[in-house]
């Protein structure tokens, strides 16, 4: 029983993110219903996020930023409008005529030579450094046939490449026959025919002087050359193109990869491809040059797309759409039978699908996705249970679900911090801080933050360093907190920095509270410039300004702002008081703000001292 007149000093410690999912007045109250720009510092206290700069401004939307290292030179690629640029190479523009769209690109292995590879949903190319081409112009062409008889027949090797209109065919050839039937008919052309001399080495022939073809028979017929044959060996070797509609286009066209493969991410996975959204498709060994007609699978139902890939132990997790029916998650399992990969794939959860190709990623060893409903991990323990998938993101989930075009966002990591951004707001998952499961709650998730001002349309991260692309041009970094006060305005504009206490009632409600003139304060963090106004608002009213407080430390080795110079070199958090009586009141609620260029901000502890007062009771 409330004791009346007696009075509380009640304080918010240990203070953590935001939480959108409760209501404010049931908010724990070290979280906050409403914070804006802030961010857990090396001790976990939330303080102001640095700002950004535009460092490059090009023409159009910018799809992707990339970093590669090629021949030991490291370089920023830019997909902007319908060009490749290397920005560090003064902008120049690589490649042209590109389509415009969200694409993907990866660095990978075409045997002992590395490349970087761009698809941009509708080329596939490769760039080593020196120029960037379309991978089908240096496709691996494969051998699809060994042993061959005059008429036909032979051995299978190698499958078509979707990538190259070209196949290879060796025969076995006699000195009797002059017509050869290749394994097709309707061919474009003969690129060249060698034979293999009794030296071991290849001749190349000459169409008309040695040989001449049926295109529409696929037959070559020998002017009057004929090969010295060597017993049960190859020596006549055929090169010819022979285009099928569509081939190319089945991987030109998609738009999200991986590396997976047997012994070691050693094959390139793609999917995303609208025209057949529920397939994927996979490379050669070490060779992104190389897509089998036949190395592809088709996952799960056809109403739903695949949308991303997940690295969970040994298994590849497949996630696609979700529709509330089918099967969301598949897992991909490598095995060898016969000498030969296969790439088996079984079924793991229905219901939760991702909503955006773009938001996958390893965090603290935990693959996450965007859905519909949050940001869902994939838990990589129990990959048979039936409870694979968990939410991480419930503190910011009632915000962020009811995002617009959810589709359209965008995420990575950086630093510790998962960050996915839509409609210029950033949702910041903190890897460092596990929120435990309340009683009745199933999952365990991370502590979250809010930012605002930020439209990124694409996120990439070298050394530390967090860069964005927006849709009018601009590629844009977040500054280094190192270069002190300056790191805090985004393009010389103030970060508008806040933080607001749960509306409490303090476990009284059925009495009225007063609060004292005197204990009342807020614990801020240290900045060479930072300032905080507070206001406070009760019982639903309008909120009431009390007061703003500079907070500036002197140093000699910073710039001065000579209109607020002072004399305080204390290093230490700065407490600041409040110096206002509120009279009266059931619920309260304390905002602190900063929006100023230059000056950091943070929030360590807050205090507030009140006295319980008689019952209350309905205002008429």
């Amino acid at each position: 029983m409330a004791t009346i007149n007696r009075m509380v000093v009640s304080k918010y410690d240990n203070l953590k993110g935001v939480d959108f999912s409760s209501s404010p007045s049931l908010v724990d109250r070290n979280r906050s219903p409403y914070c804006l720009n802030l961010m857990p510092d090396d001790s976990t206290k939330p303080v102001k996020r640095p700002g950004w700069e535009t460092v490059y401004s090009l023409e159009g939307e910018i799809f992707n930023i990339w970093f590669c290292t090629l021949n030991g030179k490291k370089y920023m690629l830019c997909h902007c409008g319908d060009k490749i640029y290397s920005i560090y190479e003064n902008n120049k523009v690589i490649k042209s005529g590109i389509a415009k769209g969200k694409g993907c690109g990866f660095y990978a292995l075409k045997g002992d030579k590395g490349g970087f590879y761009i698809l941009t949903t509708e080329q596939f190319l490769v760039f080593d450094g020196e120029e960037i081409q379309n991978v089908a112009d240096v496709a691996y062409i494969p051998l699809v046939t060994i042993a061959k008889t005059p008429t036909g027949g032979g051995e299978s090797y190698e499958n078509i490449n979707l990538l190259s209109p070209k196949r290879r065919e060796n025969f076995i050839g006699t000195q009797e026959d002059l017509v050869y039937q290749l394994g097709t008919d309707n061919i474009e052309n003969i690129d060249k025919i060698e034979v293999l001399n009794e030296d071991g080495s290849h001749k190349l022939l000459n169409f008309n002087t040695d040989y001449t073809f049926d295109r529409t028979l696929g037959k070559v017929t020998f002017v009057k050359q004929h090969p010295t044959p060597i017993t049960g060996q190859d020596n006549i070797f055929v090169t010819y193109t022979k285009t099928i509609t569509g081939y190319k286009e089945k991987i030109e066209k998609c738009t999200i990869s991986t590396m997976f493969g047997l012994g070691g991410e050693n094959r390139v996975f793609l999917s995303g491809n609208p025209l057949c959204p529920q397939k994927d498709f996979w490379s050669g060994v070490f060779d992104p040059s190389y897509f089998s007609d036949l190395d592809y699978s088709v996952i799960g139902s056809g109403q739903t797309a695949v949308m991303g890939y997940l690295k969970l132990g040994e298994y590849l997790g497949i996630v696609k759409e979700g529709n509330g029916q089918d099967t969301s998650l598949f897992l991909r399992r490598a095995t060898m039978n016969d000498k030969k990969a296969l790439f088996t794939v079984q079924g793991g959860i229905s219901g939760i699908g991702a909503i955006s190709k773009n938001c996958f990623a390893l965090f603290n060893d935990e693959p996450l996705f965007l859905s519909s409903r949050g940001v869902f991990a994939v838990s990589n323990n129990v990959i048979t249970s039936e409870k694979i998938i968990v939410n991480r993101s419930y503190q910011v989930d009632a915000k962020l679900t009811a995002e617009n075009n959810l589709k359209d966002a965008v995420a990575c990591v950086w630093k510790g911090f998962y960050i996915l951004s839509v409609n210029g707001n950033c949702y910041v998952l903190d890897s460092r801080q596990i929120v435990a499961a309340k009683s009745g709650e199933k999952n365990s998730r991370y502590e979250a933050y809010f930012w605002n001002n930020v439209y990124a349309n694409c996120f990439a991260v070298e050394d530390d360093v967090l860069w964005f692309g927006t849709k009018d041009g601009k590629i844009r970094r977040f500054k280094d907190e190192k270069i002190g006060y300056k790191c805090y305005s985004d393009d010389g504009q103030p970060i508008h920095a806040i933080w607001k206490t749960p509306v409490e009632d303090e476990g009284v409600i059925e009495r009225f509270k007063t609060l004292q003139r005197k204990g009342c304060l807020v614990v801020l963090a240290p900045y060479v410039y930072s300032s905080c106004k507070i206001y406070y608002g009760v019982d639903g009213g309008r909120d009431k300004f009390i007061k703003q407080s500079n907070m500036d430390i002197s140093t000699l080795f910073e710039e001065v702002n000579f209109s607020r110079l002072g004399f305080n070199s204390d290093t230490g958090p700065r407490e600041v008081y409040f110096n206002s009586r509120q009279w009266r009141y059931k619920r309260i609620q304390f905002i602190f703000e900063n929006n100023e260029v230059n000056e950091g901000f943070g929030i360590h502890n807050i205090v507030k001292t009140f006295v319980i007062k008689e019952h209350s009771k309905n205002r008429r």
